[in-house]
């Protein structure tokens, strides 16, 4: 099973190309190499795979904080689990069910209103996850400041270390980093993305 998130950067006209993408780019490197693993199109669209599906939704997350670290920068994202059709060496030419739940959950974004779906292949799951990801949208993740956003890419690139040492990273105080963290609703975030892999286990 991998998971291929599908999405794109909404008013990328606004920004510098240059800017956001060599941060997209940057972080999808971390994944592989393009056009196997990742690639950017049409501008400003881009699919990912993910190896490992439990990190599927920390994975979107990352990719949500990284542009809107960029003022006026959001996207639009889906995520699809399932298998995929081993034998193309680019991304955008690969098929699976992983592929199609991807491409069809991206065309109801606009549909449903929001800025992010999962569709696993079980719909009880889905409802249910799809859910709890609205409701931390619209209650915070799609309001968070560029700060905000900011300390949450920092804290999940080094999940390993201590804040103290986050904080002297970032050259700011301890307090101002848990601040910022609190404001940005983190301990809600992992909270949900811990019942995404609990839910995610059960498709095994």
């Amino acid at each position: 099973m991998v998971a291929i998130i599908t999405g794109d950067v909404i008013d990328s006209e606004k920004i510098d190309a240059k800017k956001w993408l060599s941060v997209l780019k940057e972080y999808f490197n971390t994944f592989g190499k393009t056009p196997t693993d990742w690639a950017i199109y049409r501008g400003d669209e881009f699919q990912l795979r993910v190896g490992n599906v439990e990190e599927a939704f920390i994975t979107a997350i990352q990719i949500k904080a990284k542009m809107k670290q960029f003022k006026d920068l959001d996207v639009r994202l889906s995520i699809g689990l399932g298998d995929e059709i081993v034998g193309s060496k680019n991304i955008l030419e690969s098929n699976g069910t992983a592929f199609v739940r991807s491409g069809r959950t991206f065309d109801d974004l606009r549909k449903n209103k929001t800025t992010m779906l999962v569709n696993t292949g079980n719909q009880e799951i889905d409802q249910e996850l799809n859910l709890y990801i609205k409701l931390a949208l619209t209650g915070f993740m799609d309001r968070w400041s560029v700060a905000s956003a900011e300390v949450v890419s920092l804290i999940l690139e080094n999940m390993t270390i201590s804040q103290e040492e986050i904080a002297k990273m970032a050259g700011m105080a301890q307090a101002a980093i848990s601040q910022r963290l609190k404001r940005a609703n983190f301990e809600v975030l992992m909270d949900l993305n811990s019942m995404f892999v609990k839910k995610i286990k059960t498709l095994a």
